[in-house]
């Protein structure tokens, strides 16, 4: 007699060469785009798994608090979903988990300025990139495994604390080219390199009490340092911080904004840890973002 099978494992994109991509329901023919949509298809500093878990607990209370949320797993759906959604006078957000797509950053920084996502996030709608897990835009979906360098290595040959071939195409610069800000550095607190092991305890704001009740303190090696930000950027909302003051000089979570266009995010940057991304994620959405 036949034993039943069990059903076979989820293909992610990740285990794919680079031009094959996993068919879904497009989202960006839909008449009406959903409000936010989550990129699980490629993580960093969280399993694969694990973004999952959390982008459903996201999409579920998005959907109880009557949000249209989708999970999707292939760089082009979010490259059309938001071409769909530019300028269209609405407030929309995009939730990555470490890696930004390249369909809507192009890996390695070939293209600086008016990028997809950039031209998204300066449009006067306030659409919103939050990132979870690892630093905002330092990978694309395909970068290699990362390799630790040890401590003795380190000495012996001191630079980047990781190595691979294309681990990190994108590397700081990402974040820079998206803000138009060539110093903005989440690991350096203006007197150099911080090391990967460094940890700011971040305490929770009277903004975070009020609109993120899931939130609770704990440690981030990458948060935003606010005295960096130039420009029209501002810190419009700190969730948490290492002063414990709504503005604080290191904060995470924590939305910028580019004066009155669109946003970034940066929730939970942190490595393998056990933090309630999606519930916080959610909160945020619900309680500031989309409030209006």
């Amino acid at each position: 007699m036949e034993t039943a099978k069990s059903p076979a494992e989820p293909m992610l994109e990740t285990d794919l060469p680079d031009d094959t991509e996993i068919p879904e329901m497009p989202v960006e023919s839909r008449i009406n785009p959903p409000d936010v949509l989550i990129y699980t298809g490629s993580t960093w500093w969280i399993g694969p798994g694990n973004a999952t878990f959390e982008a459903e607990i996201t999409k579920n209370r998005l959907e109880f608090a009557g949000f249209q949320a989708e999970i999707v797993k292939t760089v082009s759906s979010v490259r059309n979903w938001m071409l769909q959604t530019t300028a269209d006078g609405v407030v929309n957000v995009l939730i990555l988990y470490g890696v930004i797509p390249s369909t809507i950053y192009a890996a390695g920084n070939i293209q600086s300025d008016g990028s997809v996502a950039e031209n998204w996030i300066e449009t006067l709608d306030g659409d919103t990139i939050l990132n979870h897990a690892d630093y905002f835009g330092w990978n694309s979906e395909g970068d290699s495994n990362r390799i630790f360098r040890t401590p003795q290595e380190m000495l012996v040959t001191p630079g980047e604390e990781w190595h691979s071939v294309n681990v990190g195409r994108n590397l700081y610069r990402a974040l820079q080219n998206l803000m138009d800000n060539p110093t903005i550095l989440l690991f350096d607190d203006g007197d150099g390199f911080v090391p990967d092991d460094e940890r700011f305890l971040m305490s929770v704001t009277h903004d975070g009490k009020t609109l993120t009740p899931s939130l609770g303190n704990f440690e981030a090696p990458r948060p935003v340092r606010v005295n960096q930000l130039r420009g029209e950027w501002f810190a419009e909302k700190i969730f948490a911080s290492y002063t414990d003051e709504n503005r604080g000089t290191l904060a995470d979570p924590i939305i910028v904004r580019d004066g009155n266009r669109g946003r970034l995010a940066f929730v939970f940057q942190t490595p393998q840890e056990d933090d309630p991304k999606g519930e916080v994620a959610a909160e945020i959405i619900i309680n500031y973002l989309l409030s209006e």
